[in-house]
């Protein structure tokens, strides 16, 4: 049996549905933010960077390349495998320190990417509740998703941002099963506000847990902001 036409045909339907990813490929200049080189089909071409995490350029600032430069010229590149083989590297410590003091927490935990961190904390304190329900915003991220899947728990969807169908749900559920909300403090897509204060008091009323995302909020408000 060969499997090609299997993937050929997953290949072609992605491309008749316009899902086919195409990367830019793009060349950052130092200095220059948000300005960047574009390696077209056609050529180089100067281009503006209107989407991008690096919100403020902090990834192109004198300060931030020279630490990475005199780390890496002090420590050499990486730690050679994952913590739990080659151990952790004494900056990631201190910077867990510092995420932990800038959110008031005892304590805190980097992961390889934000994506990965959703998918595994939730699916992990998801599993870790017994016959968990767990209550998700219409709206969330995709790592958020894949970490409800991940749990493999019962799951309601509720409108996005409504607090009022939140409640709703949560209602008829018994006081004693363990509930988790999940949401977004900010919506990257639409820039929505979630009301985290509502949504706290509802988690307080109908005995749940809130995980929250501020992937894209920290660091904007309250005393350290």
């Amino acid at each position: 049996m060969t499997y090609d036409h299997f993937f050929s045909a997953a290949l072609t339907r992605l491309y008749a549905e316009r899902r086919y990813r195409v990367f830019a490929d793009l060349e950052r200049i130092a200095g220059r933010f948000p300005h960047a080189v574009w390696h077209s089909p056609d050529g180089p071409r100067p281009v503006v960077i209107w989407c991008s995490n690096d919100y403020l350029g902090m990834g192109q600032h004198p300060k931030v390349i020279g630490a990475m430069i005199e780390t890496a010229a002090r420590m050499g590149a990486g730690a050679g495998g994952t913590r739990n083989i080659a151990g952790t590297n004494h900056p990631l410590v201190e910077l867990e320190r510092e995420i932990a003091d800038l959110h008031g927490k005892e304590a805190a935990l980097v992961f390889t990417s934000g994506y990965v961190s959703n998918l595994a904390g939730i699916a992990t304190i998801a599993k870790l509740l017994p016959n968990c329900l767990i209550l998700s915003d219409a709206w969330n991220h995709n790592s958020m998703i894949e970490g409800v899947q991940g749990a493999g728990a019962e799951k309601k969807i509720w409108r996005h941002n409504d607090v009022d169908h939140l409640e709703e749900l949560l209602a008829v559920e018994a006081p004693e099963r363990p509930k988790l909300i999940i949401f977004e403090a900010i919506y990257s897509m639409d820039g929505d506000i979630a009301p985290v204060r509502r949504i706290c008091d509802l988690a307080e009323r109908y005995n749940a847990m809130t995980y929250i995302d501020e992937v894209h909020s920290a660091g904007m408000y309250g005393r350290g902001g």
